[in-house]
């Protein structure tokens, strides 16, 4: 029986820290999920993929294409958290020709 409770009080924890964990980087999880399609520049354009570089998009509008995905492009929404998703939009906006 204790066992049991010491198993059940690990996996609780587990489950615990992984729902509060801290968000990744926005480079980290474009990273591990874009840079397939848009390049670790973002000009790659892999099936379609729109150059990064050139984008002019607002804020809001990179947000709501990372949530809700776009054609091929996955919904992230699931996968980030709201706070990730703005990570990833800060982080797109750093790959823009200056």
């Amino acid at each position: 029986m204790k066992t049991f409770i010491a198993i059940t009080l690990v996996g609780g924890a587990l489950i615990l820290s992984s729902a509060f964990r801290a968000p990744l980087s926005g480079k980290s999880l474009f990273t591990e999920n874009c840079i397939r399609c848009h390049g670790e520049d973002g000009t790659r354009g892999f099936l379609g993929a729109k150059n990064l570089r050139k984008s002019t998009l607002a804020d809001s509008a990179i947000i709501l294409k990372i949530t809700n995905g776009r054609r091929i492009m996955p919904s992230f929404k699931k996968r980030f958290t709201p706070e990730e998703i703005r990570e990833v939009m800060e982080y797109v906006k750093t790959l823009r020709k200056t």
